[in-house]
């Protein structure tokens, strides 16, 4: 395959991926008053607590300029907490709350309800190679990166 063919299937499967994260992942979100960016930065700090708006900013994908504004609005539902680091001063961290947490797994327990007969008749290799592609994927970005 070449890069142009590469980058045409690429693109596809990537419009795909965000229709799918559209149709089945924000319904529950908005069900629960969030927005994907939302429960994306809620799901990081979930699973790497303490990162600096800058960090987390870069690990969600979301513009520096748009940041503050998804991350004042989980503050004030009480979601997300901002404290001053115990390594620099200067700096704030940011963490979920247990409302956060609790949110994330009401989510969950949404999707479970919603998609979890598909998932149950799915045999476990579909996913196995399901990710085994995205970390592939990940992989080859690095090597794009350098």
């Amino acid at each position: 395959m070449d890069i142009n063919e590469f980058k045409r299937a690429f693109f596809d499967v990537a419009c795909d991926m965000q229709k799918l994260l559209h149709d089945l992942v924000a319904p529950a979100c908005q069900r629960n008053g969030l927005t994907l960016q939302q429960m994306h930065v809620l799901v990081e700090l979930v699973s790497a607590p303490g990162q600096t708006s800058t960090q987390l900013s870069e690990r969600a994908g979301i513009l520096r300029t748009n940041f503050s504004s998804v991350c004042h609005k989980l503050e004030e539902r009480g979601l997300v907490e901002r404290r001053r680091s115990d390594r620099d001063r200067r700096a704030f961290e940011l963490r979920a709350t247990d409302e956060g947490r609790e949110l994330l797994a009401r989510i969950d327990a949404d999707i479970r309800r919603c998609y979890g007969p598909a998932f149950e008749n799915e045999p476990p290799e579909t996913f196995d190679a399901i990710l085994v592609g995205f970390r592939a994927l990940n992989s080859f970005a690095a090597k794009l990166e350098r």
